[in-house]
């Protein structure tokens, strides 16, 4: 069975309803779901989310009182059924594959926790907006979508 990890972007839109992305979000999960796809995002990619929705509001104004706004939307997207949390590799060794992930396909770190994460756990098709991961994509390592 196939298996598609999210970016937090994919998150983001999929929440913000405004965003010139959602309908597309909608659409591909629709997809994904029909093909019987396993879907994952990580701890990372919550991290990313939470920290996007309080940039959004930092824009906007006080963060405090839209804390539970950011709480609130976790839990949406914590609860949708289709949508699993694949475990970050902890053991020493993978934390020095980060380094070989960054050298080869030319990643950033938090990007190389992303790929480590989805490689240990089997994951081979990515659902992301980000421009970083084309040589990972080029290297037919993982399929975009």
């Amino acid at each position: 069975m196939k298996r598609c990890y999210l970016d937090a972007n994919f998150l983001v839109y999929y929440k913000n309803r405004k965003s010139l992305q959602h309908k597309l979000v909608l659409a591909k999960l629709d997809k994904l779901i029909r093909n019987k796809v396993n879907v994952f995002i990580s701890t990372l990619v919550i991290d990313e989310f939470i920290f996007t929705l309080i940039s959004n509001i930092k824009r906007k104004g006080v963060i405090g009182k839209n804390l539970n706004d950011i709480k609130k939307n976790l839990i949406e997207v914590l609860n949708l059924n289709f949508l699993n949390i694949a475990p970050t590799p902890i053991d020493k060794d993978s934390q020095l594959k980060v380094i070989d992930l960054m050298s080869e396909y030319n990643l950033k770190p938090r990007d190389a926790y992303h790929l480590l994460t989805i490689i240990s756990n089997s994951i081979d098709t990515f659902a992301t907006f980000d421009n970083d991961f084309k040589k990972v994509f080029s290297s037919k390592l993982l399929t975009k979508i």
